[in-house]
């Protein structure tokens, strides 16, 4: 018969859980290094890891902490061995460094020796980690490092993002909701405004680039990038994209052509009189393009 409670997780589906939706969760332990205590929870049911390394690696981690599970972000395998690590390296070699220069001394042909060596690192940190004391030191470590996080958020009014399970710990979760809020707003504007300046400096590289065809020069094919959000734009050949803009019709072909090989095209006298491309010796200027070339500066010059 399972042991599972419904407990409110601190996080549903990766966002703050507002609803307060429930999760059935199996109490692993309790921990304490005398000062601070911290009872550790599991997801009941399906584990979250797919490849374990073992039982112990199934699971992800949670603490409990004002009437809500916070994750930690490790299994009981990683939370443990994390833990005994030091503890390990001092007892096999004396400090890291001295790990180091034991590795560094191994053969490469010594294969199996280094294998042994890290296996018994490993099970000696399993070994130390188990200590409710180191534990408890470790996660202190990492909640204080939350808190850190938010009372920064909170000091900068929102610049930073807020850390939810740091608000938590300091018993100021509602707050770290409203600051969440202003911090999005302000990150959305910090979008809008790279958006904003990402897109003027296209559309000089547009307008010079209409000059030369104009008045005459030398056109270089570099790419154009117009953004519709921070992470959603487009980069598209300068040639191309003033195709576009000019409804000129260009082949499939002539488009990979523009994209892979063209360097650069030279304006003179209203024509397109000079073009430079990658090639082996004896290639040939692709037709195609010189007259959707010409179409394209007879429009801008219309």
């Amino acid at each position: 018969m399972s042991n599972a409670k419904l407990m409110t997780p601190l996080f549903y589906q990766g966002n703050f859980n507002a609803d307060g939706k429930k999760m059935r969760a199996i109490l692993v332990r309790e921990v304490s290094n005398g000062t601070d205590t911290y009872r550790l929870w599991r997801r009941d049911g399906k584990p979250d890891r797919k490849r374990p390394s073992n039982t112990d690696d199934a699971y992800i981690l949670y603490v409990e902490l004002g009437g809500y599970l916070a994750t930690l972000g490790m299994t009981d395998f990683y939370l443990t061995g994390h833990c005994g690590h030091q503890a390990a390296v001092t007892a096999l070699y004396g400090d890291e460094d001295k790990r180091e220069q034991y590795f560094d001394s191994q053969k490469p042909s010594d294969g199996n020796g280094v294998a042994e060596a890290l296996e018994q690192e490993r099970a000696l940190a399993q070994e130390y980690g188990r200590s409710p004391a180191r534990q408890a030191d470790y996660i202190k470590f990492i909640l204080d490092r939350h808190t850190a996080a938010y009372r920064a958020a909170k000091e900068n009014d929102g610049e930073t993002p807020p850390d939810y399970i740091g608000a938590l710990v300091l018993g100021e979760l509602q707050n770290c909701v409203e600051l969440y809020h202003i911090y999005k707003d302000k990150q959305r504007e910090r979008n809008w405004a790279y958006c904003r300046k990402c897109n003027q400096l296209a559309e000089k590289q547009v307008q010079k680039a209409l000059r030369v065809i104009r008045e005459g020069g030398v056109l270089r094919n570099d790419t154009v990038e117009f953004y519709r959000s921070r992470y959603d734009f487009s980069v598209c050949s300068i040639f191309l994209h003033l195709m576009k803009l000019y409804y000129v019709d260009v082949p499939l072909r002539v488009q990979g052509w523009i994209t892979t090989k063209l360097v650069s095209a030279t304006i003179a006298d209203g024509r397109c009189s000079d073009i430079h491309f990658w090639g082996n010796k004896g290639d040939r200027t692709s037709q195609r393009f010189v007259d959707c070339m010409n179409e394209l500066i007879r429009a801008v010059s219309a």
